[in-house]
């Protein structure tokens, strides 16, 4: 049946309707318009059940119920009010479908109702209410007036036709023998997303207060639930997770692998934490009730206790300080950590690892400083993990793989001993092809105390003697000495760089200088097969291979190819290609003015556009129809889209209009009259393969670190240091 009601406006008129209405047309279909949206509202947005109040009270073994106001919402959307003052029916026996002559009950001003039951058989009932509205005895006014009764509660459909408000058991004499809540329910909002705002102030400047987001509850495609909670930021954070389909529960994670996972995300702080008002009490762990149950908890004496519940017996404890106690037999299987002292007098077997926080003595009772004391025979290490670890006594910490010298282990492998520190950094062996000694990075030689300089003596077998030298000459020069008779024959200067050859310098094969090559007080000239580099002086180099010319001046900054008088910062003499964009502050060409070619310039600047624009032009007759068609590049339509169109009629006034828009790469324009001499212009925007992967962005924000920074301060009157692009500073390095 659709929902509808009378239209009062008149739209042929533009106004209200004139003349009057029947009472029927006036408020019988207003009334039932509104009811019946207000009944689908009910029913779609909310599950039926108690709203509120309808608190029902009864005294054991006394007869009668007491029914609080309040209100109740069914399954067909309708709300039932119990109201103080208000009416209600608590007959029974009372016709569903009857409107007249029924005499209601008036619920009292404290908003009580009292319901009989007396008379009632012995059994058991639901206290239902149902929506009912009833005619008055003026038959002028329709009351609401809720149906309140004792169904049987075999056999009752819970469907929602009747809210239930209570189960109720009466005695042979109707006295009340229970009374439970039974199938009452209350009412609910059925929604995926449930948002929880809260007040939010700001300090500013300038200071709010407003509202926003706090928590947000959201339902999860599949089953199952998400609890969201926001910081002041507006930062989410997954705060409780359940997965529909495991039962799993995650606290700071939406992906428990667990029936339980706690993930903090926050550093240094604990995922969980039980707190107990008194000793004993913490957390106990059983296996499926079938095995023995355990208990974890803080015990009066400040320690934590393992515990037996099952046996009731102490298993471990640790004391305040970190003592161990172990009620009954150790077999350690895996590591030991000892925070006190451990004396070992005899031989002890571990499959694990030991750790003591004070000194360990093995195979001696003298007490030294040193953390480990072992007498008799030494230390042996061997296996595939033997060696010495010690750490640097800066940072002490056990550092698996140090990465700058924070732990060091002295190790065997391949007939030579190793110092490791990430790598092996030294290598000492038996002789051979480098294997003396290997050191993985630089050496530092330091002058001794008796030594004449810092160095490395080089001895061979067979004479038996020292033969060379490398290190200093003194302290400001290194050199290479020959131990018989040489001296020190090549020696750099430490300051300077410069190098002396004191016996002279064969050189064989190929040259490189790494610094300085040529003249400092006149011109220079590399020739490098058929190519050059010239220093000519006024600060201009040319690189030349064959014809070409590329030209530097350092005094301008400027560059030229195909030119040694370069008058721009990039000045070619010739053809340019580019495969790429040029991105400039503006452009032009630059010609002999051809009136005046010797003594002028004549510059154009270049047409700007934010699109990639294409241009097209020319002239044409129209015939004796006033028509013409023009013939585009049979590449227009695949290069170009977004046309636009210019005519101008040429040698007099007529109209002209384009009839026919661009298609096959030709179109057809027309003027009033035939034989119009016309000017035409079209114009294009670039569809090609490059220009769609280029386009131009005609605004752009500047990044973070060149904002405050201009292509052209000057221009915008700010000082040389804005400029993005900053001017070179300095000289050449000497």
């Amino acid at each position: 049946m659709p929902v509808k009601r009378t239209e009062y406006f008149n739209f042929d008129t533009v106004s209200v309707r004139s003349g009057s209405t029947t009472r029927a047309e006036s408020l019988m279909d207003s009334d039932d318009y509104q009811r019946r949206l207000d009944e689908a509202r009910g029913a779609t947005l909310h599950t039926w059940g108690v709203c509120g109040g309808l608190r029902v009270s009864a005294t054991p073994g006394q007869a009668g119920l007491t029914v609080q106001a309040g209100t109740a919402l069914d399954a067909a959307g309708r709300v039932s009010v119990v109201d103080p003052g208000g009416f209600a029916l608590t007959d029974p026996n009372l016709d569903p479908g009857q409107l007249l002559n029924i005499t209601p009950v008036v619920v009292g001003g404290d908003g009580l109702l009292p319901l009989g039951t007396a008379g009632v058989p012995e059994g058991s009932y639901l206290l239902t209410l149902t929506w009912r509205e009833i005619v008055g005895e003026t038959r002028l006014i329709r009351l609401h007036a809720p149906w309140l009764r004792l169904v049987p509660r075999a056999g009752f459909g819970d469907v929602g036709e009747q809210v239930v408000l209570a189960e109720v058991t009466l005695a042979a004499d109707g006295s009340v023998a229970g009374l439970t809540a039974g199938p009452r329910r209350a009412a609910g909002v059925p929604v995926e997303r449930v948002e929880l705002r809260c007040a939010q102030v700001s300090a500013g400047p300038p200071a709010a207060v407003g509202q926003g987001p706090a928590a947000e509850l959201r339902a999860r495609a599949g089953g199952g639930a998400d609890l969201t909670v926001f910081g002041a930021d507006g930062t989410a954070r997954t705060a409780l997770s359940a997965d529909g389909a495991t039962g799993r529960v995650g606290i700071g994670t939406d992906s428990p692998s667990a029936m339980v996972e706690i993930t903090p995300r926050v550093a240094d702080v604990h995922g969980l934490r039980v707190s107990t008002p008194a000793p004993g009490s913490g957390i106990e762990l059983e296996n499926d009730d079938s095995g023995p149950a355990y208990s974890m908890f803080p015990g009066e004496d400040g320690g934590w206790h393992l515990r037996n519940e099952s046996t009731e017996t102490e298993l471990l404890v640790v004391s305040e300080d970190g003592a161990l106690t172990v009620t009954d037999d150790l077999s350690v299987g895996g590591a030991l950590s000892v925070t006190g002292g451990l004396d070992v007098t005899g031989r002890t077997d571990m499959a694990g690892d030991l750790s003591a926080a004070g000194k360990v003595r093995v195979a001696t009772t003298e007490s030294v400083e040193a953390a480990l004391n072992v007498g008799g025979g030494g230390v042996h290490s061997g296996g595939g993990g033997g060696g010495y670890s010690f750490a640097d006594r800066a940072s002490g910490g056990f550092v698996t793989v140090p990465q700058q010298g924070e732990r060091w282990v002295w190790y065997a492998f391949g007939g030579s001993a190793r110092l490791w520190s990430g790598q092996d950094l030294l290598s000492v062996g038996k002789g051979g092809q480098g294997n003396a000694l290997d050191v993985n990075g630089r050496m530092r030689c330091r002058q001794g105390a008796v030594d004449p300089s810092a160095g490395i003596w080089f001895h061979q077998q067979a004479p038996g003697k020292d033969r060379a030298f490398v290190g200093m000459e003194n302290d400001a020069s290194v050199g290479f000495w020959g131990n018989t008779g040489a001296g020190f024959a090549l020696v750099m200067d430490t300051g300077t760089g410069m190098v002396s050859c004191r016996g002279g310098l064969t050189v064989a094969g190929e040259t490189t200088f790494g610094r300085h090559f040529g003249r400092r007080d006149g011109e220079a000239v590399l020739h490098l097969f058929g190519s050059s580099v010239k220093d000519t002086g006024n600060g201009m180099l040319t690189l030349q291979s064959g014809g070409n010319v590329i030209a530097l001046s350092g005094s301008e900054d400027f560059v030229g190819i195909g030119t040694i008088t370069p008058q721009f910062k990039l000045d070619v003499n010739g053809d340019l290609r580019v495969s790429g964009s040029i991105i400039k502050g503006g452009g032009g060409f630059m010609i002999d003015h051809p009136l005046d070619p010797a003594n002028k310039y004549l510059s154009h600047s270049f047409v700007e556009s934010p699109e990639m624009a294409t241009f097209y032009a020319g002239v044409v007759d129209t015939d004796e129809r006033g028509e013409a068609t023009v013939a585009l590049p049979e590449y227009f339509e695949a290069l170009n889209r977004e046309f636009r169109y210019q005519l101008t009629p040429v040698g007099g006034l007529a109209q002209a209009a384009v009839i026919d828009e661009i298609k096959d790469n030709r179109f057809t324009l027309r003027t009033d009259r035939p034989g119009v001499k016309v000017s035409w212009q079209v114009t294009g925007v670039r569809q090609d393969a490059w220009a769609e992967a280029h386009r131009i962005a005609n605004e752009q924000d500047k990044p973070e670190n060149e904002r405050s920074f201009y292509l052209h301060p000057g221009e915008h009157g700010q000082p040389e240091s804005a400029a993005l692009l900053a001017p070179p500073e300095g000289t050449h390095d000497d």
